[in-house]
C-alpha cells in the first residue's frame, strides 16, 4: 500500500488532468501533460503542461498515535502564447492561475487523504526575450496525518 503522502500527490495529478476546455476551463491538460517530477527530466513537448514537485515537509507528533505533516507542493505550469495571439500573456497567466486554483480547491481533502489544502502563492516565471514559453509556479500547503508507526495508514 502507498503512503498517505504518495496518495495525496497521485490525487493532485488526477485532479489536474481534469482541467479541460470542455469542462469549463480555459486550458486543456491530459494524463501526458500533467507529470510528476522525475530526476531524469520531464517531457515538455506538448503545452500547456504542469510538473508536480514535492517540497519540504514538516512533521510533529500529537498526543494521539498520529504524526501531523505539512507538505509543500510546487506546480510548475508551462504554456505557449503564440506571437499572433490577440490575448496578452498576462491575461493567459491570470486564466491559468484561475484554472489551477479552481480545480485544486474543489476538494481540499485530496480525496479524503488530507486534512486541508491551501494555495500559498503564485509566482510567474522569469522570462527572457525570445523564450518560447511562459508560466507560473503555484505553491500548495497540504496538511495531513498518518499513524506514527505506519505512514500508509490514516
Amino acid at each position: 500500500m502507498e503512503t498517505v503522502r504518495e496518495r495525496i500527490l497521485a490525487n493532485i495529478k488526477t485532479t489536474l488532468e481534469g482541467i479541460t476546455v470542455a469542462g469549463g476551463y480555459n486550458f486543456d491538460f491530459t494524463a501526458d501533460t500533467v507529470q510528476r517530477w522525475s530526476m531524469h527530466g520531464n517531457r515538455l513537448v506538448d503545452l500547456p503542461a504542469v510538473v508536480i514537485s514535492p517540497g519540504d515537509e514538516e512533521e510533529k507528533g500529537t498526543p494521539n498515535p498520529f504524526e501531523e505533516c505539512y507538505l509543500i507542493v510546487y506546480l510548475d505550469v508551462f504554456f505557449v502564447n503564440d506571437e499572433g495571439d490577440a490575448v496578452v500573456t498576462d491575461t493567459h497567466l491570470n486564466r491559468l492561475q484561475g484554472d489551477m486554483k479552481k480545480v485544486i480547491l474543489q476538494d481540499h481533502t485530496r480525496g479524503g487523504e488530507a486534512i486541508d489544502t491551501d494555495v500559498l502563492g503564485t509566482t510567474p516565471f522569469e522570462t527572457t526575450e525570445g523564450q518560447p514559453y511562459a508560466g507560473i509556479i503555484m505553491e500548495l500547503g497540504i496538511r495531513y496525518r498518518h499513524l506514527r508507526s505506519d505512514p500508509t495508514a490514516k
